[in-house]
């Protein structure tokens, strides 16, 4: 796992190959949601349950604002996450790793920018 320092200097691209993940496809246009039950304003997940407003997500449950996460229960405000779990809540984390509530929303509010440059 990266250091906080070095994860707070990725982009978006950079945080999204770090994940570590084979496994999840990340989908680069809007899909729908499959497998997935009692999850309310997700988008292009597959196989989660009981999330809300998560995107890009796979095998997670009971999370809310997620993004490109897999196999993550408990979390909230998380991206790029993996098997976070553990029976205890996950919030503020990027690659699995913890940030204050400011990091976190300063990292994502430059991963936005640069979704918003790149279309």
């Amino acid at each position: 796992m990266k250091p906080k320092k070095e994860i707070l200097k990725m982009s978006k691209d950079e945080l999204i190959n770090y994940k570590w993940s084979d496994d999840l496809e990340l989908k680069k246009e809007n899909s729908y949601c499959y497998y997935c039950s009692n999850c309310s304003h997700c988008s292009d997940c597959y196989n989660c349950s009981n999330c809300s407003d998560c995107s890009d997500c796979s095998n997670c449950s009971h999370c809310s604002d997620c993004s490109n996460c897999s196999h993550c229960s408990d979390c909230s405000n998380c991206f790029g996450c993996r098997n976070l779990g553990d029976k205890k809540k996950h919030q503020y984390k990027i690659c699995n790793v913890q940030l204050t509530k400011e990091e976190y929303e300063k990292k994502m509010k430059e991963i936005s920018k640069e979704k918003e440059l790149s279309k």
